[in-house]
C-alpha cells in the first residue's frame, strides 16, 4: 500500500487567539503530514507574528500571504501553493483529533479512484456541554446506523457535501476543477467545492475517523449576520443553475435560523473558558469575534459589537 503525501491548508484571519492550538494538533501528528500551510489573509493582529514564531518549530510549517480579502482567495493560494498529492483544508479555529491525518492518508491509500474529496465528524468545543453532548450522541448514533447499513468500517458514500473546516481531496481533482469553482462572494465555498466536484464525475465519502472539533462561535453572531449567512446556501445552489434545489433548500435554511434562535441566549451566556454561564455575557461586547466569510472579496468579518 502507497500511502500518499499530505499538505494541510489553514486560511487565517485575525486567528491569534486559536492559532497557536490549532498547529499544536497538527504538530502532534506531524509524521503523517509532509506540508502546513498557514494563509495570512490580512490580519491585523498577531496571527501572523504567531506562526511565524512556530516556523522554527517544523521546517513543514510555511506562512503566505494573500492580499485579495475573503476565505475563497485565501483557500485557493493555498491550495494553489501545496505540492503533496493529497489538500487537507481546516478552518483556524479547528481542532483536529489524534489520527486524522492518519485517517486521511490510510483512506486514499485504498479509496476508490472516483471519490475525489472527503470530511469527517465536526463538532463545537466551546458551545455548552449539554448541547455539545447531544449534538455527538446524535451524530455518533447517525454514523453507526450508516455503517450498520452499508456494511462498511470507515467510509460513508453518497453524500452531497463537505464541510470546509474538515475536508481534504485530491490535488488532482482541485487542478481539474479549479477554473470551475464560484468566485462570486456570499455563497458557500464548501458547498460550491462538493458540488464542483461532483460535476467532475467525482463522489464524495465520509471518513468516520476523520474526526475534529470546531468553535462554534457562528451562533454568537447578531440575528442580522446570521441570517445573511445562512441565505448564502440557496444562493450557492443558484450559483449552480439548480433552481429546484435552491428552493429546496430554504427549507433547511429556515431549521438552521429556528435553532438559532433556541442555541444563541444559552450559548451567549457560556463561558467556556471558565465552564459556566453568566448572564454577564449576553451583554458583552464581542469585538474579538471575526468569522471569515465565504466569498472571495466578500466583507471578511461578521461581528457582534
Amino acid at each position: 500500500m502507497s500511502v500518499p503525501t499530505l499538505s494541510v491548508v489553514v486560511p487565517a484571519h485575525n486567528e491569534a487567539k486559536v492559532i497557536a492550538e490549532t498547529l499544536e494538533c497538527l504538530f502532534d501528528q506531524i509524521d503523517r503530514i509532509d506540508e502546513i500551510i498557514v494563509v495570512d489573509n490580512n490580519s491585523t493582529d498577531d496571527t501572523a507574528e504567531i506562526v511565524t514564531s512556530m516556523l522554527a518549530r517544523s521546517p513543514k510549517l510555511r506562512l503566505i500571504r494573500e492580499s485579495t480579502q475573503g476565505l475563497i482567495a485565501a483557500r485557493n493560494a493555498g491550495v494553489d501553493a501545496a505540492t503533496s498529492e493529497i489538500i487537507g483544508r481546516i478552518d483556524a479555529d479547528t481542532m483536529v483529533h489524534e489520527g486524522w491525518a492518519a485517517s486521511i492518508t490510510d483512506y486514499f491509500a485504498e479509496a476508490p479512484e472516483d471519490v475525489g474529496a472527503v470530511t469527517g465528524p465536526l463538532v463545537p468545543y466551546d458551545t455548552p456541554p449539554s448541547f455539545r453532548d447531544n449534538f455527538v450522541s446524535a451524530q455518533d448514533a447517525a454514523i453507526e446506523r450508516i455503517l450498520a447499513e452499508t456494511g462498511d468500517e470507515h467510509a460513508i458514500y453518497g453524500i452531497e457535501a463537505v464541510r470546509g473546516p474538515n475536508m481534504a481531496f485530491r490535488k488532482s481533482v482541485w487542478q481539474q476543477i479549479r477554473g470551475d469553482l464560484t468566485t462570486e462572494p456570499y455563497i458557500y465555498e464548501d458547498l460550491d467545492f462538493a458540488l464542483c466536484v461532483q460535476e467532475a464525475g467525482y463522489r464524495l465519502a465520509g471518513v468516520v475517523d476523520m474526526r475534529a472539533d470546531v468553535s462554534g462561535r457562528r451562533f454568537l453572531t447578531s440575528r442580522k449576520s446570521y441570517w445573511e449567512y445562512t441565505a448564502q446556501l440557496p444562493r450557492t445552489w443558484h450559483a449552480h443553475g439548480n433552481k429546484k434545489r435552491a428552493r429546496a433548500s430554504r427549507r433547511e435554511m429556515w431549521t438552521n435560523r429556528t435553532m438559532y434562535l433556541f442555541y444563541w441566549l444559552p450559548n451567549r451566556a457560556y463561558d467556556a473558558e471558565a465552564g459556566k454561564f453568566s448572564l454577564g455575557n449576553v451583554f458583552a461586547s464581542r469585538e474579538d469575534l471575526v468569522i471569515p466569510t465565504s466569498g472571495g472579496g466578500a466583507d471578511p468579518t461578521a461581528s457582534e459589537g
